[in-house]
C-alpha cells in the first residue's frame, strides 16, 4: 500500500474544535405535555423577569404551556455548559409573534439576537404573513440597528402596557420582508458561529446516489469514491445530497480522510467499507489512473430530506446541484447554496453559538 496517498484530519488543519458546551434546545408539544426538565429551565427563566414584566408567570401558565402543547407555540433555552442562557417563545400563526426573547446580560454581545430571530422566523415560515412584537422603547432607541436589519423599521405605541415604567412601543413587519433579511445574514452569521459543533464555513456538497446515500446514513457504508477529490477537503464538514430521484439533501458529515491511489490498491484497501459490488466499483474506476477514497465520519441524518425543490423556494434561487461534488464554503458571501446549506442547518435546530476563535 505504498502507493496509497492519505491525509486524516486529527487535528490537522483544524482551527475549531468539533466539540462544543454550547446547544439551543427547542421544546414543543411532547415537552410540554411531559413537563419535561427543559419546560422547569424555560419557566424559571420566565419567571425571573416578574419584576420587570408582572403578570409574566401567569401568562407562561395559561398561554405558554397551552400553546406548547397544542402547537400554537413552540420555545427555545440557550445554554453555555449547563447553564441556562436564553430563553424564546413564540407564536404561530397568519400573524406570528415573537412572544417572549431574554438573553443573559454577559452574552448579548455574542448576537445571539440574530440566532433567536433567524430561528423564531424559519419556524414562523408555513403560514406566517406577518411577524410582530412589542418592546420598551429603550430597548427600541438602543438597538434600532439591529431590528432595522431584520426590517422592523417602524415602530408605534402599544395598545397593551407589559412592562413597569416605560412605554411598549409595537413593530411589525411582513414575513417575506423579515425572511430576506435572514437569508441575507445567514452566511455571515456562519461565519462567527458553529452548528452542532461543526463550522458553517467550509463544506464541500457531495452528490450521491439515493441507494448509497441510504446505506451512509445507515452506517454501512463508510467510503465514498471518487475520481477526483481534493485533500483540502480533510476535517471539513460535508453535506450529503441524494441524487435523482430523490434530489434531496439527507444529512452532514465530515471528511475524515482522503486517501488517493490506483483503483486495484484503492479495492484492496476499502472495498469492504465501499457498499458496492466489485463489478459495480470496475465499472465505475473504467481506466482511470487514479482514485481518491473519502472516509466519512460523524453521518448526522437529517430528521427529514430536505428537498431541492422546497430549499430553491426557501431561498427563492433555482439551486443545480453537483454531478459529482461542489465547493459551497461561505467565506462570508451570499450565494445560493451559501444560503440553502444554512437553512439546512438552521431547520434541523443544529445552531450551536459559542462564538469562533480567531485563528
Amino acid at each position: 500500500m505504498a502507493r496509497l496517498k492519505q491525509r486524516r484530519s486529527e487535528q490537522a488543519g483544524m482551527l475549531f474544535p468539533l466539540v462544543t458546551n454550547s446547544r439551543i434546545v427547542r421544546l414543543g408539544r411532547s415537552e410540554a405535555s411531559e413537563w419535561t426538565d427543559q419546560m422547569g429551565v424555560l419557566k424559571n427563566l420566565v419567571d425571573a423577569n416578574e419584576s420587570m414584566y408582572p403578570g409574566i408567570g401567569s401568562w407562561f401558565k395559561e398561554k405558554v404551556v397551552p400553546g406548547l402543547q397544542s402547537g400554537q407555540r413552540i420555545a427555545w433555552v440557550g445554554y453555555e455548559g449547563q447553564h441556562a442562557i436564553a430563553s424564546a417563545v413564540l407564536k404561530l400563526g397568519r400573524h406570528a409573534k415573537f412572544c417572549h426573547l431574554r438573553i443573559d446580560q454577559d452574552y448579548q454581545d455574542a448576537a445571539l439576537g440574530q440566532i433567536f430571530f433567524s430561528l423564531m422566523t424559519t419556524e414562523a415560515r408555513h403560514d406566517a404573513k406577518e411577524i410582530h412584537f412589542t418592546l420598551p422603547e429603550s430597548l427600541w432607541t438602543n438597538k434600532r440597528e439591529f431590528f432595522d436589519s431584520f426590517g422592523f423599521t417602524q415602530a408605534t405605541k402599544s395598545r397593551r402596557q407589559y412592562r413597569n415604567g416605560e412605554a411598549e412601543l409595537a413593530c411589525s413587519a411582513t414575513f417575506l420582508t423579515v425572511w430576506s433579511a435572514v437569508l441575507k445574514k445567514l452566511p455571515s452569521l456562519a461565519m462567527k458561529f458553529m452548528v452542532g459543533g461543526y463550522s458553517l464555513n467550509n463544506k464541500v456538497l457531495i452528490s450521491i446516489k439515493p441507494k448509497y446515500a441510504g446505506k451512509i446514513l445507515a452506517g454501512s457504508k463508510l467510503i465514498e469514491i471518487r475520481k477526483r477529490f481534493s485533500k483540502r477537503w480533510v476535517g471539513c464538514g460535508a453535506v450529503l445530497y441524494s441524487s435523482s430521484p430523490q434530489r434531496a439533501i439527507v444529512g452532514e458529515a465530515t471528511v475524515k480522510s482522503v486517501t488517493s491511489g490506483p483503483a486495484n490498491d484503492i479495492w484492496s484497501e476499502f472495498g469492504s467499507s465501499i457498499g458496492c459490488t466489485a463489478g459495480d466499483f470496475k465499472a465505475y474506476a473504467g481506466s482511470t489512473q487514479e482514485l481518491s477514497a473519502i472516509e466519512l465520519s460523524d453521518v448526522i441524518p437529517y430528521k427529514e430530506p430536505l428537498s431541492l425543490a422546497q430549499l430553491s423556494h426557501l431561498v427563492r434561487e433555482d439551486l443545480t446541484p453537483p454531478q459529482s461534488f461542489c465547493d459551497v464554503r461561505l467565506d462570508g458571501e451570499d450565494t445560493p447554496w451559501a444560503r440553502a446549506v444554512s437553512v439546512a442547518s438552521l431547520l434541523h435546530g443544529r445552531f450551536s453559538f459559542t462564538q469562533k476563535n480567531a485563528p
